[in-house]
This record gives C-alpha cells, sequence and structure tokens, in this order.
C-alpha cells in the first residue's frame, strides 16, 4: 500500500544526493538543486504519515513501547550503525595523509570519539555537538528516531482520540518557534534543533493521514488525479525553489509536500502515478533509505579521487561534464546502495521482526490454557 509514496521518497533521495553533489554545472547551482535540502523535510513529512497508519491503531490498542522502539530501531539503526562504521577507516586514512603532509585538512575537529560516541548512542541530532559529523546525513536518523518516541508518547496520552487538529497544531507550534526563535529565513536546521524540524513535518504528515478520513481522492477520476499529481509536482517544485525568498514561502513548501502526500497516496492514480510505478522508480524507492545513507560517503570518496589523484578540482564549474559526472556518480550510488538494503538493511529488519513474533509466539504459548482444564497455565 502507498507504492507511490515510497517512489518519490526514492526521487526526493536523488535530489538530496544532488544537493550535496560536488560537482557543479555553473558558478551558481540551479534553485532547485540549492534549495534541494529541503527534501529531507519531504522524509520526515512521510514518515508521520506512515507511522500514523502503521502504528497509530497498535499503540492505542496496547502495543508496547519496548516493542514499538524495538522495531523502529530494527529500521534505522542497523545501517546507521553500518555506515558510521564504514567511515572510521576513511577519517582514519585522511587524517593519516594530512598529518604526513599529503594535503586536505584535519579530521579530528568534528570526527573525534566523543562525536562518535553521540553517532553510536544516536543522539547527534539533539544538539549534543556544536557541528556535523562523521555521516553527516544522519542527523535526520537522530531525530527521526526521537520523532517516533514523541509519537508514541503523544498517542498514548494527550492524542488517545486521535482529532483532527491536534497534530497540526503541534507541527505549527514547532515552525512557529523554528521562525520565531531560531531561525528566521531558512530551514537549514541539522545537529543543533534538527529534532524540532524533524517533528514540526512529522506531525505535519501525521494531519495528512488523518486528513483522510475527512475525504480522500480516492473515488476520483484518472483524469482528475492526474491534474491534482500534475498540480502537486508543479507546486513543489516551484515552492522549493522560491523557499529561499523567506519563511512564508518554506511554510508554503512544507504545505506542498503535504498536499503531494496526500494526492499520491490515493488508491487509483493518473499518468503521474503510472510512472511511479515504473520498476526502476519502485525499486530506487525501496533503497532510498540506503541511497540516503551511503550516498556521502561515495561522494567524499569520488571527490577525494579527483582532488588529490587527478588534481582536478571537483568543485570546479564544469558545465555539461558535471551533468555526465552526476548521472555517474548516481548510478553508482543506486547500484552500491541495492546491495547494502539487500545485505543490511533488509537482513536486519526482517530478523529483528522474526526475533519479536518468535517471541510473542512463545508468550502465547505459555498463556495457552492447559489440555482440558480451561485455565491459564500458571
Amino acid at each position: 500500500m502507498f507504492t507511490r509514496l515510497e517512489s518519490l521518497r526514492g526521487l526526493a533521495a536523488i535530489m538530496v544526493v544532488l544537493y550535496h553533489s560536488p560537482f557543479r554545472f555553473g558558478e551558481t547551482s540551479a534553485p532547485i538543486i540549492t534549495n534541494s535540502y529541503l527534501f529531507v523535510d519531504f522524509f520526515f513529512v512521510l514518515s508521520g504519515f506512515v507511522m500514523a497508519y502503521a502504528y497509530g491503531d497498535k499503540i492505542r490498542g496496547g502495543m508496547g513501547f519496548g516493542e514499538y522502539v524495538t522495531l523502529r530501531l530494527g529500521r534505522l539503526y542497523p545501517l546507521h550503525l553500518f555506515t558510521l562504521m564504514l567511515w572510521v577507516p576513511y577519517i582514519l586514512i585522511k587524517q593519516y595523509l594530512y598529518e604526513t603532509g599529503f594535503g586536505g585538512t584535519s579530521q579530528l575537529d568534528e570526527n573525534n570519539p566523543t562525536t562518535f560516541i553521540t553517532n553510536l548512542f544516536l543522539i547527534h541530532g539533539l544538539g549534543v555537538n556544536d557541528s556535523l559529523s562523521w555521516n553527516q546525513p544522519s542527523w535526520s536518523i537522530s531525530t527521526e528516531f526521537f520523532a517516533y518516541i514523541a509519537f508514541f508518547l503523544t498517542a498514548v496520552t494527550i492524542d488517545r482520540g486521535r482529532r483532527l487538529w491536534l497534530p497540526l497544531a503541534l507541527s505549527a507550534g514547532f515552525y512557529g518557534f523554528i521562525f520565531l526563535v531560531v531561525r528566521p529565513d531558512e530551514l537549514q536546521i541539522t545537529y543543533d534543533f534538527g529534532l524540532i524540524r524533524c517533528l514540526a513535518a512529522f506531525y505535519l504528515g501525521v494531519f495528512v493521514y488523518r486528513l483522510r478520513r475527512v475525504g480522500t481522492p480516492d473515488t476520483l477520476s484518472p483524469a482528475t488525479l492526474t491534474a491534482l499529481e500534475l498540480a502537486a509536482f508543479a507546486t513543489m517544485i516551484g515552492t522549493v525553489v522560491a523557499s529561499d525568498d523567506g519563511y512564508l514561502m518554506i511554510v508554503a513548501a512544507m504545505a506542498s509536500f503535504a498536499f503531494t502526500v496526500f494526492v499520491f497516496a490515493a488508491k487509483g492514480g493518473g499518468l503521474v502515478s503510472r510512472l511511479l510505478d515504473l520498476d526502476l522508480i519502485r525499486k530506487i524507492g525501496i533503497w532510498s533509505f540506503s541511497i540516503y545513507m551511503m550516498h556521502r560517503l561515495l561522494q567524499f570518496g569520488v571527490s577525494n579521487v579527483f582532488e588529490f589523484v587527478l588534481g582536478i578540482n571537483p568543485k570546479a564549474p564544469t558545465g555539461w561534464t558535471s551533468v555526465a559526472l552526476n548521472s555517474a556518480m548516481l548510478i553508482l550510488i543506486i547500484y552500491l546502495s541495492r546491495y547494502s538494503y539487500e545485505w543490511v538493511e533488509k537482513p536486519s529488519r526482517d530478523w529483528v521482526k522474526n526475533r519479536l513474533r518468535r517471541q510473542e509466539l512463545a508468550v502465547s504459548d505459555r498463556t495457552q490454557p492447559a489440555s482440558g482444564t480451561g485455565k491459564l497455565q500458571d
């Protein structure tokens, strides 16, 4: 269900990869690339939507906190740990080359034992460090995990009635804090107030899921859905491009993300949905978490080869050559991410699920009535 949303997540991951790419077409990047850091917020909106769908009723039905947290850690942590450990030899080699006069800069200011510990315990997106470190994109994984915890706590306390207005009010409150207190003109907030940024978009996604109870686009005709899908894409691209005009356009971009999720969550679909259902795009969506977590190390590695081996400044504008380089790098990242998904992400997630299932069956067996007694066994 919601397979088109997974495909959209894959496209958003590609936009984040291009945002981080060292290869530039001209002196300045196109606005859609410059502002593509906002697609991390699309991840957060989508995460809130999916969590409300997958866990909202289960939590209210008595799902335990331990089981819930274990499932969420099983989804996030194995790949986070895998990529973090890949960074260790890279940083050590870079530091050695720096100290022996090969070039570059010291790696230990940001990537040191203290920040390694905060990364290891998934708290590096909570303002405990003064910069990004190690696998830099993983700050969002830290904040997302604690957004999961916040979702559970609100679901068993103030949000038991699944009121439509509450997640929207929470989202508005978090965005208000960001734009009034933290940063009024952009949303480029990571290691410091990243959790607030995540919660704002996450609860916007929860709101979108609940909005489907009021009315859904499921019964609309394919032609109408095509028009809505094209409008969603156009609005999303337009607001992201204009988002450096101030907080109002950033809010508009967040609203466009919410609208896009709402439209593409429809059971039916228009022309754009059929494109999102193409096998390759579906697979990129499935591999999107691996793409997001793996891409920065690969980009750094390729950049170092250009700078220190080939003697080419990777940040120098190269026109259409940059298009070819970015395309080749994207293909490499997607290809390798397929295997990190198949060898690390999926097996570890499935192992956690199966372990919990076996534990539930064991508990169920112990509490079944003894044969012929009709009573629970002691």
